[in-house]
């Protein structure tokens, strides 16, 4: 679907609002003073706010409806979430990521799939801070981290004190051998990877989304009822 059909379903007072806004930009301070860099940024960002874009496109979306190069694409993205983005809205969007990773097949690393360079430049910021490092050699939109970086950062986004309970939730359903977080969480990894090797991308991150959000959530009751007969039906395997 082109973006000029999409207008097509918008309600006709939020269009004539947008137009308004974009007028009165162009106006203030005065007539053609804003400059044409800053006038792109808000018309997309007016395009997102009337859903004809994506609030989190992919860039090979804007490239292609937008006519325009993947450098100019990526940084309409990095613009527009600079400008409307808080470290809560950054750190939810990070959570949903690495609830969906992606299993290389040297097995020794795991990456995540990052589509907007100002959400990856957070990422960089807040594996710094836990002392952890990034390979970006794989793609520009791939983040690879060692499984130790990647459950660092997992773990810094647990709820405050869950830990223990997550723990014992994981144990009461039939983890045994490690009974660290990092090692149930070691365990849980290779289980999924062995468990959905072969399926499609979207459904991968489906499967693993369904595993690892209660945990990231600290969801006791759920990661009870979704990991009920796991570690026994793998070990059996």
């Amino acid at each position: 679907m082109s973006l000029v059909t999409k207008f097509d379903g918008i309600d006709a007072g939020k269009i004539k609002d947008v137009f308004k806004e974009l007028i009165i930009s162009y106006l203030t301070p005065a007539f053609g003073s804003i400059s044409k860099r800053d006038f792109d940024i808000l018309l997309f960002m007016k395009l997102q706010d009337l859903g004809v874009i994506d609030k989190n496109p992919e860039i090979y979306e804007l490239v292609s409806n937008l006519k325009v190069t993947r450098a100019k694409a990526r940084n309409l993205l990095y613009e527009a979430k600079l400008r409307v983005s808080s470290e809560e809205n950054l750190d939810e969007e990070l959570k949903q990521l690495l609830i969906s990773p992606i299993f290389l097949k040297e097995n020794d690393k795991i990456c995540i799939e990052v589509e907007n360079p100002y959400l990856k430049d957070h990422l960089r910021s807040k594996l710094k801070k836990i002392n952890h490092i990034t390979d970006g050699s794989f793609s520009k939109e791939l983040v690879k981290l060692t499984v130790e970086a990647y459950l660092a950062l997992f773990n810094l986004y647990l709820p405050d004190k869950s830990e223990r309970k997550i723990i014992k939730a994981l144990v009461d359903v039939g983890a045994k051998k490690d009974t660290s977080f990092t090692g149930i969480m070691i365990a849980i990894l290779r289980k999924l990877g062995k468990k959905f090797a072969g399926e499609a991308g979207g459904e991968i991150a489906g499967s693993f989304g369904k595993y690892l959000e209660p945990i990231i959530y600290g969801n006791v009751d759920s990661i009870k009822e979704v990991f009920s007969n796991f570690f026994e039906e793998e070990e059996s395997k």
